[in-house]
């Protein structure tokens, strides 16, 4: 996936491994408007005063995003719909700005545009299925991911995106699948082992789930306050093992 950040929004109702796989926000660059359309939008000039372009919104848009100007983000990215109404470029950076201030009503809206105007746009899908996701809707957030998946198949952030779906629907076996395979193609991301940790939990394999831990944990120390205290592990509560490898994390 192009470019994606981990977000900032704590997802404490998904559990820690939604927190360390919320990652979806694409930098809105990422997002700029076509040759085409700004061939369409060329610069008049009446007296002193020049007309601004769809164009221009847009890229002020994202230099406001790029310093954390959420609100004056938002503010040019509508005037840039106002001047050429349907750029997918406009909503997509739009709901990613709406997300960073909580305003996710706001942002799913947009994302809804952004899919009907580019149904093949895999970041979006995979971004409206995390906010489905936060939104207790995990049916609806896991056909988004598949169809993320359907035009990205090895992109491991979105397969652990559609493991913790998988995991809010208590598809134990599905959700360990997809964590293990994301951890096949990102060995290093923590937030997929994690998953499997509380997938393989959630179906009673003990030694899977220590095996999984120790792996996120190897990768991500700071995990071991998270996995402390979460449900999705509570088959490990009181095992001496699972103390120590918290402990060992502890020490790092």
């Amino acid at each position: 996936m192009r470019g994606l950040l981990k977000g900032i929004l704590v997802l404490a109702a998904l559990g820690a491994a939604a927190t360390v796989a919320w990652r979806l926000f694409g930098r809105p660059e990422r997002h700029a408007l076509s040759g085409e359309a700004r061939e369409l939008e060329v610069e008049e000039v009446i007296g002193e005063t020049r007309l601004r372009t769809a164009a221009s919104y847009l890229d002020e848009g994202n230099v406001y995003f790029n310093v954390g100007q959420y609100e004056l983000a938002i503010e040019r990215y509508t005037r840039a719909l106002e001047e050429t109404p349907g750029i997918p470029a406009a909503h997509f950076n739009r709901a990613s700005a709406h997300t960073r201030l909580g305003q996710l009503d706001d942002a799913l809206a947009d994302y809804d545009a952004t899919i009907e105007l580019t149904p093949l746009d895999a970041d979006a899908l995979n971004n409206r299925g995390m906010l489905r996701l936060y939104r207790s809707e995990p049916a609806e957030a896991l056909a988004d991911f598949e169809g993320a998946l359907a035009l990205t198949p090895e992109d491991p952030t979105v397969i652990v995106n559609r493991g913790l779906a998988q995991l809010e629907t208590e598809a134990h076996e599905d959700a360990l699948a997809s964590f293990e395979e994301a951890a096949t193609l990102a060995p290093e991301d923590a937030s997929a082992h994690y998953g499997a940790a509380q997938a393989a939990a959630g179906l009673g394999k003990r030694t899977d789930a220590l095996r999984h831990l120790q792996d996120a944990l190897e990768r991500q120390p700071a995990l071991a306050a998270e996995a402390a205290g979460d449900t999705k592990l509570a088959l490990l509560d009181g095992d001496e093992e699972f103390m120590k490898l918290l402990r060992q994390a502890g020490e790092e």
